[in-house]
C-alpha cells in the first residue's frame, strides 16, 4: 500500500488497516504503528522470548514507527513497548490487529488476512434493503452453546442460525459488538480491538464464513460498532505512549471517549469502519451510543463524515444511529416499543406518532434488566395473553423492528451474556404458540404490501376508549389493515370504529386463536353500517375479547390475503 501521511493527518483515511500493525509475509513481518509522545519504541513477542529491546522501531516520521522482523509466523503473540518521556517501559497491544490472544490475555496475534473466496455475489448485487427490515439482535456467546456451556464457534453458530431465522422470518441477524473486549459478562460495548473480532469464537476466516453462508440463504448481517471510546487499561488505547493521546483530554473513570477532533482518531474509527464492512461483507453497522458522540465537541461532524463515507463507498449498507441531521440510514426509536408493552402490561399511553427512518428496538440493554413477558402483570395465562397482544400491536407499526433474542418464545429471565437462552421453555406448550404467534405475524409482514409501505400516509391512529388502541395502515393500491388491540381484562363489546368505506371488514388475525394459546374468541366478519362515527359516514361494530389483538382487512377491491 502507498501510505499517505497527509490523508492520515486530515482526517479522512479509510484504509489506515493496510498499512498500520503487523504485515506478514514469507519471510516475517513489518509493524508499523503510531504513536506520537513515545520518546523510544520496540516490538516484542513470543518470535523472540519477549525479549523488550530486542527488535527497536525507527520513527520514519513524526510518530510514525516501524520495524521489519525475520522469522514472525501465522499467531505469533506480540505488543508494542515504549519508553515514555518519563522514562517508564509499557506495554501495549497492536491497535490494528486483526487478531488477539482470548481474553483475560491481551497479547496480539500476527494474523494474515487474505482473500476469501466468497460465494454470495447475488445477495452484495441486491442487498439493499426493500422495505422496513426486521432484525433478530443477538449475543454470539449466548444464544446457543456447546453441551459443555462453551459457546458456539462462528461456523457453527451460522448454521444453526439460518434455519432458525428462515423460519423465525427475520430479514437480519443483528449482533451485539463482536469486536474484541475484555469483559465477558457484558455486550462488548467496551471495545479494545477495533480490527480483531474477539478470538471466543475463532478466527476472522471463521466468522467471514459464517457471514457468506447467512448471505447465502438471503439473511443479512448487521454488526454493533462502538467508537465512543474505549476502556481504560494498561494495555490498550487509554495513556497510549505514556500520555493521552486518543482519548479526549480531562476525562475521568474507566472510560475514554475518543477525542474526535484529532484527525487521526477520524481517520482511525473511519478506517475501522470501512475495515468490517469490506472484510466482512457486513450489511450495515449499529452504533449504539450514537446520541452520546454526537453531544461530544467534534462528534457530531464526525457522524455525519462517516455516514458520508460509508454511503460513498458502501451504497448499500444501513447505518443506525440517534441524531437528527446526521445522515444514518435509521434512528432507534425504543420509547415507540416499550410504549406499546407499557400499554399491554397496563400502564396508560399513546400510540407514537409516524417517524420516517424509524427503528422500533427492543434491545439486549432493556431485555437484560427485565424481559418483555417478565414485565407483564396476572397469572399465567394473563402474562401470556397480555404479551401476544403487545406483539401483535407492535409487530404492525410503521418502521423497521429489532428485538433482542428470546423475546420470540416468551423467555421469562432477563438476558445473562455468560448463559444459553432457555430454550428448555419450548417444550412448554405457551412458550411453543408464542414462537408461532412470532412466525406467523413476520411472515404476514413479509408479504402484505400495507405493512411494508412505509410512508405517513400509510398509518393513521384510531380514537378508541382508555385500555383500547388501534390504528390503520394502508397500501398504495388503498387497501388497508385496521389494528384493534383491547389491554384491558374486560371484552369490549359492540365497540365501534368509524370507516369511510362501506363493505366488508375480514377478521385476518387473533392473538386469542387456539393456536397461540388463547381461547378462540373471535371479532368476526364485520360489513360496514351506514351509520356515522367519527367523524367517517360508516361505521363497523365488534366485540374485542380482553388482551387481544386483531387484524381487520378492507380491501380496495382486490382479494384479501390469507388468514395469518
Amino acid at each position: 500500500m502507498s501510505f499517505s501521511l497527509k490523508s492520515w493527518s486530515s482526517g479522512s483515511m479509510t484504509d489506515a488497516y493496510a498499512y498500520f500493525g503487523c504485515r506478514l509475509d514469507s519471510s516475517g513481518a513489518v509493524f508499523r504503528v503510531w504513536a506520537p509522545g513515545a520518546r523510544e519504541a520496540c516490538v516484542t513477542g513470543s518470535f523472540c522470548g519477549w525479549e523488550d529491546r530486542r527488535y527497536p522501531m525507527e520513527e520514519i516520521s513524526p510518530g510514525l514507527f516501524s520495524c521489519t522482523v525475520q522469522g514472525v509466523a501465522q499467531y505469533d503473540t506480540y505488543k508494542f513497548v515504549w519508553t515514555t518521556p518519563d522514562g517508564r517501559r509499557i506495554f501495549k497491544s497492536d491497535p490494528f490487529a486483526f487478531h488477539g490472544e482470548t481474553p483475560p490475555a491481551n497479547a496480539s496475534k500476527a494474523y494474515a488476512l487474505g482473500d476469501y473466496p466468497w460465494n454470495d455475489v447475488k445477495w452484495m448485487a441486491r442487498r439493499k434493503a426493500q422495505g422496513p427490515v426486521n432484525l433478530y439482535q443477538l449475543h454470539a456467546g449466548s444464544f446457543r452453546t456447546y453441551a459443555g456451556g462453551e459457546p458456539l464457534n462462528y461456523r457453527k453458530l451460522g448454521e444453526e442460525l439460518i434455519p432458525y431465522l428462515k423460519k423465525l422470518g427475520c430479514t437480519h441477524a443483528a449482533f451485539l459488538s463482536l469486536l474484541e473486549h475484555m469483559d465477558g459478562d457484558s455486550a462488548g460495548e467496551k471495545t479494545t480491538g477495533f480490527f480483531a473480532l474477539t478470538s471466543r469464537y475463532g478466527v476472522p476466516d471463521d466468522f467471514r464464513q459464517a457471514v457468506d453462508q447467512l448471505h447465502q440463504a438471503e439473511i443479512g448481517v448487521i454488526m454493533d460498532w462502538n467508537p465512543a471510546g474505549f476502556p481504560v487499561d494498561d494495555f490498550g488505547l487509554s495513556d497510549f505512549a505514556g500520555q493521552p493521546y486518543w482519548e479526549a483530554p480531562g476525562q475521568e473513570g474507566d472510560f475514554r471517549f475518543f477525542d474526535f477532533e484529532r484527525p487521526e482518531v477520524r481517520s482511525f474509527l473511519l478506517s475501522s469502519a470501512c475495515f468490517l464492512l469490506d472484510t466482512f461483507h457486513l450489511d450495515g453497522l449499529r452504533i449504539p451510543r450514537a446520541g452520546e458522540i454526537a453531544e461530544r465537541p467534534g462528534g457530531a461532524a464526525f457522524l455525519r463524515k462517516l455516514n458520508q463515507t460509508l454511503r460513498r463507498k458502501f451504497p448499500t449498507v444501513l447505518t443506525i444511529g440517534a441524531g437528527n441531521g446526521l445522515g444514518f440510514s435509521l434512528r432507534p426509536d425504543p420509547e415507540a416499543a416499550w410504549s406499546i408493552f407499557g400499554m399491554a402490561a397496563g400502564t396508560p399511553g399513546n400510540l407514537p406518532a409516524f417517524r420516517e427512518g424509524s427503528l422500533l428496538e427492543l434491545d439486549a440493554g432493556e431485555v437484560r434488566q427485565c424481559s418483555i413477558i417478565g414485565r407483564m402483570p396476572g397469572s399465567y395465562d394473563e402474562k401470556f395473553a397480555r404479551f401476544r397482544a403487545g406483539a401483535a400491536c407492535f409487530r404492525l407499526m410503521p418502521g423497521s423492528k429489532l428485538s433482542m433474542m428470546g423475546n420470540e418464545f416468551a423467555q421469562f429471565s432477563p438476558w445473562r451474556p455468560g448463559q444459553e437462552l432457555d430454550w428448555v421453555l419450548l417444550d412448554y406448550e405457551m412458550h411453543r404458540k408464542c414462537l408461532t404467534l412470532l412466525r406467523n405475524l413476520n411472515d404476514f409482514c413479509r408479504k402484505n404490501p400495507a405493512v411494508r409501505w412505509e410512508a405517513k400516509k400509510s398509518y393513521e391512529a384510531l380514537p378508541l376508549p382508555d385500555g383500547l388502541c388501534g390504528y390503520v395502515r394502508t397500501d398504495e393500491a388503498g387497501n388497508r389493515i385496521f389494528v384493534l388491540s383491547n389491554f384491558t381484562g374486560q371484552a369490549a363489546n359492540r365497540l365501534t370504529i368509524g370507516v369511510d368505506r362501506r363493505g366488508k371488514y375480514a377478521e385476518l388475525f387473533n392473538t386469542d386463536e387456539a393456536q397461540y394459546g388463547g381461547e378462540g374468541r373471535a371479532a368476526g366478519v364485520n360489513f360496514a353500517k351506514l351509520k356515522p362515527a367519527d367523524g367517517k359516514p360508516y361505521c363497523i361494530e365488534l366485540d374485542l375479547p380482553p388482551f387481544t389483538t386483531v387484524y381487520l382487512y378492507k380491501a380496495a377491491g382486490a382479494k384479501a390475503p390469507k388468514r395469518v
